[in-house]
């Protein structure tokens, strides 16, 4: 088996599943398994938080070491389930090498959601969250509206490759500016459960899950970096909020409270 093949399989599998939003030991675990399948060539496999290392040692040409930098992250578990499925069917002798990259290509080139469900599902989940956090019918169907108006905002600026934390920091502010916007129309009661409610979907839960996850595997630098990210994001999305409603009441003591 080709070994430069073998070390870029391992690198694609690996990226997917880093920009997919999995832990940095089973994107480590992954990658060592298909390097092994190169017989005794001691396979090592280091993963940080958007860069993938991989190496082998060749008995013809020594060591050989690639490295890849991960692209943006996000959170899609079925690319993270079929790239699990098909190294194991290479590990097993399932399928050759060649098969292995065509199928990785597919997996790799398949859009996250399309662009009608992925801005549904923001307004759905933003107006779920009102609702349990004890809204009214009103504010949930004021929350479920900003959620869709967020989405589109969102999918706007990741088309312009803004950097992930203005994003968070302009969402954060979006949200905020419609939320007040709907309390003083009358159809939202409280502007701050639709505001807590909008931007549970921008919140870097999975992120905060992975870094702990890596943590515990001992992957510290790793999850110290993740932790770090997880809390500028949600610096940034508090940030944009505070920054909205401090104008609004600033405008409302400015005229009187009228």
């Amino acid at each position: 088996m080709d070994d430069n093949m073998l070390l870029n399989l391992a690198l694609d599998a690996g990226e997917i599943m880093l920009a997919a939003g999995a832990e940095t030991h089973r994107v480590e675990d992954t990658m060592e398994r298909i390097l092994a399948m190169g017989g005794e060539n001691l396979p090592e496999a280091i993963t940080f938080s958007n860069v993938l290392i991989v190496s082998i040692h060749s008995p013809l040409s020594g060591c050989l070491t690639m490295s890849r930098k991960a692209p943006s992250r996000s959170t899609d578990f079925a690319k993270i389930c079929r790239v699990n499925d098909l190294s194991r069917r290479f590990t097993s002798g399932e399928i050759p090498i060649e098969q292995a990259y065509q199928e990785l290509y597919t997996i790799y080139n398949e859009p996250l959601f399309s662009g009608f469900w992925n801005i549904l599902s923001y307004g759905v989940a933003s107006g779920a969250f009102t609702l349990m956090l004890k809204g009214t019918l009103g504010d949930s169907i004021s929350a479920f509206i900003t959620g869709i108006l967020l989405g589109l905002f969102m999918t706007f600026l990741s088309t312009k490759q803004v950097p992930y934390f203005l994003r968070s920091l302009f969402g954060g502010a979006y949200t905020a500016f419609f939320a007040v916007l709907f309390y003083l129309s009358g159809l939202g009661n409280q502007y701050s459960l639709i505001i807590v409610g909008s931007i549970m979907t921008l919140l870097p839960g999975v992120t905060l899950t992975n870094a702990i996850r890596d943590v515990m595997e001992s992957n510290f630098l790793s999850g110290t970096s993740k932790i770090m990210e997880a809390f500028l994001i949600a610096t940034s999305i508090a940030g944009g909020v505070g920054v909205v409603l401090s104008c609004y009441h600033g405008i409302l003591s400015l005229f009187g409270g009228m």
